[in-house]
């Protein structure tokens, strides 16, 4: 009896743990099969997934920009889109490609340069977006793309933040252009007290022709030289001849002044006075043309001065008037910078880059009105006596030279002892 009643407690204790263990398998195993059904839905959408092969970019320069797309998934893919910008502030523009709903996708986009020129030397941001029947949409990386002249093969030399690139000539003509630009920015940057931009880049041309059709294919009109300051990019043309290269130094130092200018003044670039920009753009050139002085001098006995309200906006069409303008500009500015230093420059750049009006800006950093500013500049300058002019001219060395000439003034007159 007592061994029935040991087999039956044994039964009894055998069948609790089987019914625990079914219970905790109960409570296990379901929610792993809901975990487990709740992940079919990922799955199904990863095999629905849509799948990008390449992507990519070419173009003939003025001819065509061609984006290519390549893309594959289960069901039909049935629409690609285009986004692209040209620089990065720029807006972005949308154009959808032309295809028959197909599960493999092989297409592209092709822009008319022509009839869409792109500034040189852009850089071009893009990205697609792609939709398939099911609903399903996939946004693909931001790519960039650089719009090069790509008629010519280019060669690049460096020196600090200047990048010459030239393709005609050895590698001592690029050096030389880089060290040109890289001396001219050193100026640039002393005339009106402010830090040069980071990179510049130099495209030199071979002959006027090549560098005139690259700013027409670029929709640009022709000029000696030209830059882009929002590219922070500046073309110009010359050989590896003494002569042209005084003036290809002269053009550099030109256009690379009105890069770091917009550098400065950002978006007020378009609405700042025209003659501060060209002013200090001419007084950047190793050796401005004498064509200046000679108009400036013939406007001041003619009594033909352009005011400066005038300059503010426009130089005008009429050549021999623009030649005035320059040379009004130069002058202007040297008188600036010798009366209040290039701190006030600087600071003239400031207020326009916060928005100042021409003459808001004058008398916000002059505490003048623009024919006040006229009026001064005429009399200390170009209606001064010879004698103030040459002492103006020669302020510059008195300064340096002037406490060495007296140490030995005074060490010629200090009497000797006797022996």
């Amino acid at each position: 009896m007592s061994a029935f009643k040991f087999h039956a407690a044994h039964f009894t204790q055998h069948a609790l743990r089987i019914t625990y263990c079914l219970l905790v398998s109960v409570f296990i195993v379901s929610p792993l099969h809901a975990a487990t059904a709740n992940l079919q839905l990922p799955i199904s959408n990863f095999q629905a997934a849509i799948s990008v092969d390449s992507t990519g970019v070419y173009h003939t320069f003025g001819g065509q920009m061609i984006f290519i797309l390549a893309a594959h998934a289960p069901t039909n893919l049935s629409e690609a889109t285009l986004l692209f910008r040209l620089g990065a502030d720029s807006r972005t523009e949308l154009i959808s490609a032309q295809f028959d709903p197909t599960p493999k996708l092989d297409t592209r986009v092709t822009i008319d340069l022509q009839a869409q020129p792109i500034q040189p030397y852009a850089t071009i941001y893009y990205h697609w977006v792609i939709t398939d029947s099911a609903g399903n949409t996939l946004t693909t990386d931001e790519e960039t793309h650089f719009y090069d002249d790509n008629r010519f093969t280019w060669t690049t030399v460096t020196r600090g933040n200047i990048s010459a690139h030239w393709y005609t000539g050895d590698i001592a003509f690029g050096q030389a252009l880089a060290d040109r630009g890289y001396e001219a920015l050193s100026r640039a940057s002393r005339l009106m007290d402010a830090p040069t931009p980071d990179k510049l880049d130099i495209y030199v041309y071979e002959t006027v022709s090549d560098l005139q059709s690259g700013l027409r294919l670029g929709g640009r009109e022709w000029v000696g030289g030209h830059a882009d300051p929002r590219l922070g990019v500046v073309m110009v043309y010359g050989t590896n001849d003494p002569l042209d290269l005084l003036r290809l130094e002269n053009d550099l130092s030109h256009e690379l002044t009105h890069v770091m200018v917009y550098q400065i003044v950002g978006p007020g670039y378009g609405t700042m006075p025209v003659w501060l920009d060209e002013g200090l753009a001419i007084n950047a050139e190793p050796q401005p043309s004498p064509l200046y002085a000679d108009a400036l001098n013939t406007a001041v006995q003619s009594d033909s001065l352009e005011s400066l309200q005038v300059l503010c906006t426009s130089f005008g069409v009429d050549p021999n008037r623009a030649i005035l303008a320059y040379a009004e500009s130069a002058s202007l500015v040297r008188y600036l910078q010798d009366r209040f230093g290039p701190q006030a420059i600087q600071q003239l750049l400031t207020a326009y880059r916060d928005g100042a009006s021409c003459e808001g800006g004058i008398r916000r950093v002059l505490a003048l009105s623009l024919p006040e500013l006229q009026a001064d500049w005429e009399n200390d300058v170009l209606r001064a006596s010879p004698i103030i002019k040459f002492l103006r001219q020669m302020l510059p060395y008195l300064l340096i030279f002037g406490p060495v000439l007296l140490v030995v003034t005074a060490l010629l007159f200090v009497p000797k002892r006797k022996k």
